[in-house]
């Protein structure tokens, strides 16, 4: 049985990688191949977040794995949810009780990494990585939890919110999969750190970049005034 779950969590892990891929850079946006890719990623990153629970629980407690599994559906989820919530601009308790689960899970983790911190003086890679990860958790739902109390949002606001989540929960898939898989940089010695901040350190800029793109092709932010090109 373990064994199995293992292997089941392992195969989802790349499942979600070559799905991630696949509605990243090719096909259309809101296109068939984004849609489809985009469900098999959805529903590949709820059975990592199951089956890492299980494992975390049943197997072996993994601090890393947790964190990861946490995040990364988080934003999963809430990054699926926004495509409903464009259309009637009204949460479910589901959307609520999901974010301030988030919420006090970043706390818990931020708090956590405060007091690893303190304990190493300051030189615990897991304490800053947890900081970091727990600040992150904790923002992402407080901002979602802004974004169902606003009644007139922006223009395009989902297309927005819905890219930045779920291209953080490709990132969080990647920065699994490289520190997951270690062994095959072991030539980083005690640069191993680089392995959880590398995918980020990529990824948020070109985030960044499409974002500002996009805001151009649909006149709006800095652009709502400017004529379209």
């Amino acid at each position: 049985m373990e064994k199995a779950l293992i292997i089941s969590h392992v195969t989802a892990g790349i499942t979600t990688l070559l799905s991630g891929i696949l509605a990243a850079f090719f096909g259309r946006k809101g296109g068939k191949l984004h849609l489809a890719t985009g469900k098999v990623f959805f529903w590949s990153m709820a059975w990592i977040f199951i089956s890492a629970i299980l494992i975390v629980t049943f197997v072996r407690f993994n601090f890393f794995l947790t964190i990861i599994a946490v995040f990364s559906f988080y934003m999963t989820f809430a990054g699926q949810r926004v495509l409903k919530l464009k259309k009637t601009m009204k949460p479910l308790p589901v959307d609520w009780i999901a974010a301030f689960i988030a919420i006090a899970f970043g706390l818990t983790l931020f708090g956590a990494g405060i007091r690893f911190l303190v304990l190493s003086n300051f030189s615990s890679t897991i304490g800053y990585l947890s900081v970091i990860f727990g600040f992150f958790t904790a923002n992402t739902a407080w901002l979602n939890i802004k974004g169902f109390r606003n009644t007139k949002p922006d223009k395009m606001w989902w297309w927005f919110a819905h890219m930045n989540l779920m291209s953080g929960a490709f990132i969080a898939s990647i920065t699994a999969f490289l520190v997951q898989n270690g062994a095959l940089f072991a030539a980083l010695g005690n640069m191993g750190w680089i392995l959880w901040v590398l995918p980020a350190a990529i990824g948020s800029p070109l985030i960044a970049y499409h974002a500002n793109r996009y805001r151009k092709q649909f006149g709006v932010g800095k652009y709502a005034n400017a004529e379209k090109v």
